[in-house]
């Protein structure tokens, strides 16, 4: 068992376990090379150059995990929304709620017409890496279905939260689809060799906490209930350093969190069954490595009595982040944040 694993558990591990949320992306020479000539969407169809992209960071920068390259998004055409990705702009869904609202053509996840290498790269990277992670993932119910709402970024969720203030029935009947997706896909990928499940949920820092309990808690409830008893969970969101009651309520094994609060502070009021993962602000990363590697050194002193702590960024790794920089903080949190 390594670290990782062994973190996830809350077992004795000899050094604080450190992947990067985005760690395989724009910033990195092999993944640029592989973009001039594919989309997204042809990477994730083609399990070579999936296996290809979610690798390189793994051998590059020596985390202790690496995540399957994919995007939140991808599921939903198996439900037969037309989804694009544009430059500048992010996923964009043609047939979105507010273009559609009858939700002509719309109908419940079938796996069988998801088009994507996900699943088999997956399992091949378990075959050509021996005692390496793998961490799987899925949107949370209300990012997903704020892209579905809107049609692209919702800012602020401001589209979504009238939807779901007026309860409105499609907007509903997408949460549910949803909901029953993320859990399906989510198994598929657990039967083939990941080790971690993570819910990517970054728009949900939008809800107030009310609102939260009210419009997101029970979704999430039912995916951290139906998938922990057979992988560990990871709950990521930005923004919620003021709702944490609400994120222990949903289940979830481990809370990922971004750099607007102290983890140590949150620490203090969890018992040892509720794991925590991050949260060194990218931006320091991208701009200002000294300070970056400081802020590495004061996260990990402050966390590595922790039981169950597994260091990473509080969001994605920016385009114009130095790998360097990266490989750094490995080193460093491998050096300096042994778990005792």
């Amino acid at each position: 068992m390594n670290n990782f694993e062994a973190a996830l558990r809350g077992h004795d591990h000899e050094t604080i376990p450190v992947w990067f949320m985005r760690q395989a992306g724009r910033y990195l020479q092999g993944y640029r090379n592989v973009r001039k000539h594919h989309s997204i969407k042809d990477i994730c169809r083609d399990t070579s150059l999936t296996l290809q992209v979610t690798e390189e960071p793994v051998r590059e920068l020596g985390v202790d995990a690496a995540i399957i390259f994919s995007d939140i998004m991808l599921p939903v055409e198996a439900m037969g929304f037309r989804l694009d990705f544009r430059e500048g702009t992010g996923p964009v869904v043609e047939n979105s709620l507010k273009s559609n609202p009858g939700l002509s053509g719309i109908t419940s996840y079938d796996p069988h017409n998801y088009g994507y290498a996900t699943l088999e790269a997956i399992s091949k990277f378990r075959e050509n890496n021996t005692g390496v992670p793998i961490i799987g993932f899925s949107g949370g119910p209300i990012t997903i279905a704020s892209y579905l709402a809107q049609g692209r970024p919702d800012k602020d969720l401001a589209f979504t939260k009238s939807l779901l203030i007026k309860e409105h029935p499609g907007f509903i009947s997408i949460l549910e689809m949803i909901k029953e997706m993320v859990i399906e896909n989510c198994r598929q990928q657990i039967k083939r060799g990941t080790t971690a499940i993570q819910i990517f949920d970054s728009w949900s820092g939008y809800l107030s906490p009310y609102q939260f309990r009210k419009y997101a808690r029970d979704y999430l409830q039912e995916i951290a209930s139906e998938l922990s008893s057979s992988s560990t969970t990871i709950y990521f969101s930005t923004q919620t350093g003021g709702i944490i009651p609400e994120l222990r309520e949903t289940g979830f094994n481990f809370l990922s969190l971004d750099w607007r609060i102290r983890l140590h502070e949150v620490s203090m009021h969890l018992d040892h069954d509720t794991g925590l993962q991050g949260n060194l602000d990218p931006t320091l990363v991208s701009g200002s490595p000294p300070e970056a590697m400081t802020e590495t050194s004061t996260i990990i002193s402050e966390m590595r009595q922790f039981p169950s702590y597994i260091f990473n960024l509080g969001h994605g790794v920016l385009p114009d982040t130095n790998p360097q920089t990266l490989k750094d903080i490995v080193k460093l949190v491998h050096g300096e944040g042994r778990s005792k």
